[in-house]
C-alpha cells in the first residue's frame, strides 16, 4: 500500500465537502421551522459535531472499523491508538488518518438528521444524550456491519456504496421513533416555515456537499468516482422534478419548498448505489424516488399522524430503503467490474441481500432508538413543557432570540365556531409574584359611548390593539378565531414598561435586553361583542405576571374596503358575513 497524492488531495476535498454538510443541514432544517426555534434547531445539528467528534475519536471510530468481527468493531483504534499516516487496508492510496476523518463527517450527520423529526420541542440536555447513547449503540454498530471488515451485512454480499442504509435508513426510521416517542407539538397543524430563502441556501450547499459524499466514497479519484459524481447530479434532478409534477398535479402550484426537497430526496435515493449503477437508472431511481418520498411526506404521515417535524422519515428513510431496493435492481458489473450485479444484470441474490439489510437496519434501528429514549425519560424530561414550547425553545431553553422580533406578519384567518382555549397557568416567569388579572393585563379605554359618524351610527365600530409578547401570538389568534375574528393586522415593535426587559446572554455575559420584542395585534370589530373580545384576549394571555400585555380601545370612524367600496361593517365582513349583512341590512 502507497499513499497516492491526486488520491489524497481528492479525499481531502470530499472530507471537506461532507463536514460542511452538517452546517448546510442546520440551515435546511431552520428555515422551516418557526422564528421562535431557529436556533434551538440550528444548535441540534453544531450540537451533533461537538458530541460526536469527541465520541469518534474515543472509540466510534475503532467499534466501527476496529477488528474483523461480525458484530461489532474493537478497541483497537481506541483513542486513535494505531491510527497515522500510513494507509490502512479500507483505503490503500490515502492516509489512515484521512480515512477516518471522511468516515468521521459521515458521523456527524447521521444523528443531525434525526434531530429534524424532534424539532421545536426536545429538550436539549435530551438531545445531547440522545445523541452520544445513538452514536454508540446504533450507527457504529451498523457502519460495522455494512462497511467493517468481517461485518456480517458486507459478507452477505449487501452493498452500500456512500452510507444510503448506514446513514438514510438508520437516520430515518430512528426518526420515526423518536417522532412518535417525543408526541406531536401542540399547534402543529398552524406551523408554517419562517424562512424559505434559508432552507434552500442550505439545500443548495447539502447538494454541493452531496458529490463529496458519494463521489468521495470512491475513495480514489478513478473512474468509479466520475460515475458517482454523475449518478448523484442525475438522480438529484430527476427526484426534484418529481415532485414538482405531483405538486402540480394534486396541489395546483409548485413550490420552493417542494423542488428542494425533491432534491434532497433523490440525493438519499441515490446514496446506496452511485458508484454501481448507470446514469440511465440512476434518472430512473431519482424519478421514483421524488414521487415516494413526496407521497411519504404529505400523504402517509397524515394518515398514520405523526409528527415528523421536519420530514426526516419521509425523505431520508423512504429515500434510503427505496435506494437499497434500486441497488438491488439496477447495481451492474458494467459499470463497477469489482461487484456482482443485481437484477439487470441477472443476480436476484443481491435484491435478496439488500432487502434482508434493511430489514435488519430497520428493526435494530427501530428497537435500540425506542430503548435509548425510554432510558433519557427515566433520568430527564425528553420533552419541553407546552409553557417552554409555546414560549420557543430559543428563549425558553437557551435565553435567546434569533431576530429580536417575530419574522412574519398578516391576516389571520381560522373557522368561525367557537373553539375552547384553555388558560394558561399562572407562572413566575421573571421572578415576580403572581398578579390579578387587572394588573398583568392592562385595559386603556379611549372609546365613546356612541359612534361619531352619522353614517354608521346603527352599526358601531371599534379598535382594539393588543401588544403582547411575540411568544403569545400563536395562543391569542387561536383564542380570537374562536369567537369569530378571522381578520387581523400583526405589526413587530419594540416595548419597555414595569416588566423591564429580559435577562440575556451574548457570549457567555448576562446582560439586560432593555427594549423587548413585542408583536401589536390590531382588530376592528362590529358585530363581536367589544367585552367578549377583551375578555377572550386576557384568558388567553394571563400567566399571572407584570407585562402580560396592554389593551387599548378605540372608536373607528369608518371602514373602506378598496376592491367594492363597501363601507362600515360591510367593508369588514368577509364571505358568507357580507351576505348575512346586506340581508339584514
Amino acid at each position: 500500500m502507497e499513499i497516492n497524492m491526486a488520491d489524497t488531495t481528492f479525499m481531502f476535498l470530499a472530507t471537506v465537502m461532507v463536514l460542511l454538510m452538517t452546517p448546510a443541514l442546520s440551515l435546511f432544517y431552520g428555515g422551516m421551522v418557526r422564528a421562535k426555534n431557529v436556533l434551538s434547531t440550528t444548535m441540534h445539528s453544531y450540537a451533533a459535531i461537538v458530541v460526536v467528534v469527541i465520541q469518534w475519536i474515543l472509540l466510534g471510530y475503532s467499534l466501527s472499523f476496529g477488528g474483523d468481527n461480525s458484530i461489532i468493531g474493537d478497541f483497537s483504534f481506541a483513542f486513535l491508538k494505531n491510527v497515522g499516516f500510513a494507509p490502512v487496508d479500507y483505503a490503500p492510496t490515502i492516509p489512515h488518518q484521512l480515512f477516518m476523518m471522511f468516515q468521521l463527517a459521515f458521523a456527524i450527520i447521521t444523528p443531525a438528521i434525526i434531530s429534524g423529526s424532534v424539532a421545536e420541542r426536545m429538550k436539549f440536555p435530551a438531545y445531547l444524550a440522545f445523541v452520544l447513547l445513538w452514536s454508540t449503540l446504533v450507527y457504529d454498530p451498523i457502519a460495522h456491519w455494512v462497511w467493517g471488515n468481517g461485518g456480517w451485512i458486507r459478507e452477505m454480499g449487501a452493498l452500500d456504496f456512500a452510507g444510503g442504509t448506514v446513514i438514510h435508513v438508520s437516520a430515518g426510521i430512528s426518526a420515526l421513533v423518536a417522532a412518535i416517542f417525543v408526541g406531536k407539538r401542540t399547534n402543529k397543524d398552524s406551523v408554517r416555515p419562517h424562512n424559505i430563502p434559508m432552507t434552500m441556501i442550505g439545500a443548495g450547499l447539502l447538494l454541493f456537499g452531496w458529490f463529496g459524499f458519494n463521489a468521495g466514497s470512491a475513495l480514489s479519484i478513478n473512474g468509479i468516482a466520475m460515475n458517482a459524481f454523475i449518478t448523484t447530479t442525475v438522480s438529484g434532478a430527476a427526484a426534484g422534478f418529481s415532485w414538482l409534477m405531483c405538486e402540480w398535479v394534486l396541489h395546483k402550484r409548485p413550490t420552493a419548498l417542494g423542488l428542494v426537497s425533491g432534491i434532497i430526496a433523490g440525493l438519499g435515493s441515490i446514496t446506496q448505489s452511485a458508484g454501481y449503477v448507470s446514469p440511465f437508472s440512476a434518472l430512473l431511481i431519482g424519478f421514483v424516488g421524488g414521487i415516494l418520498c413526496f407521497f411519504a411526506v404529505t400523504e402517509l404521515k397524515k394518515r398514520i399522524g405523526y409528527d415528523d417535524a421536519l420530514d426526516a422519515f419521509g425523505c431520508h428513510g423512504v429515500g434510503g430503503i427505496w435506494g437499497g431496493i434500486s441497488a438491488g435492481i439496477f447495481a451492474t458489473s458494467s459499470i463497477n467490474p469489482d461487484i456482482t450485479g443485481g437484477l439487470v444484470d441477472g443476480n436476484a441474490a443481491l435484491l435478496i441481500a439488500e432487502i434482508i439489510s434493511i430489514l435488519a437496519v430497520t428493526a435494530y434501528s427501530a428497537i435500540v432508538s425506542f430503548v435509548i429514549l425510554k432510558l433519557i425519560s427515566l433520568v430527564m424530561p425528553v420533552r419541553a413543557s407546552e409553557e417552554e414550547e409555546e414560549d420557543g425553545l430559543d428563549y425558553s431553553l437557551h435565553g435567546e432570540t434569533a431576530y429580536g422580533s417575530v419574522s412574519a406578519a398578516g391576516l389571520a384567518v381560522g373557522a368561525h365556531e367557537p373553539v375552547a382555549i384553555p388558560a394558561i397557568s399562572p407562572k413566575k416567569q421573571f421572578d415576580a409574584e403572581v398578579v390579578a388579572m387587572d394588573e398583568a393585563v392592562l385595559v386603556e379605554n379611549h372609546t365613546t359611548a356612541m359612534p361619531s359618524n352619522k353614517a354608521h351610527k346603527t352599526k358601531k365600530m371599534t379598535k382594539v390593539e393588543i401588544l403582547i409578547n411575540e411568544s403569545k401570538f400563536d395562543h391569542l389568534k387561536k383564542a380570537l378565531n374562536g369567537i369569530g375574528i378571522t381578520g387581523m393586522t400583526v405589526v413587530n415593535v419594540f416595548g419597555y414598561g414595569v416588566q423591564k426587559g429580559h435577562t440575556t446572554y451574548y457570549r457567555g455575559v448576562e446582560t439586560d435586553a432593555d427594549l423587548l420584542p413585542k408583536v401589536r395585534v390590531e382588530v376592528v370589530i362590529s358585530n363581536v361583542p367589544l367585552q367578549q373580545v377583551i375578555e377572550t384576549a386576557r384568558k388567553a394571555l394571563y400567566t399571572g405576571n407584570i407585562g402580560d400585555g396592554k389593551i387599548f380601545v378605540y372608536d373607528v370612524e369608518n371602514v373602506i374596503r378598496v376592491s367594492t367600496g363597501e363601507e362600515g361593517a360591510q367593508a369588514l365582513a368577509y364571505n358568507g358575513d357580507a351576505e348575512l349583512l346586506r340581508a339584514t341590512s
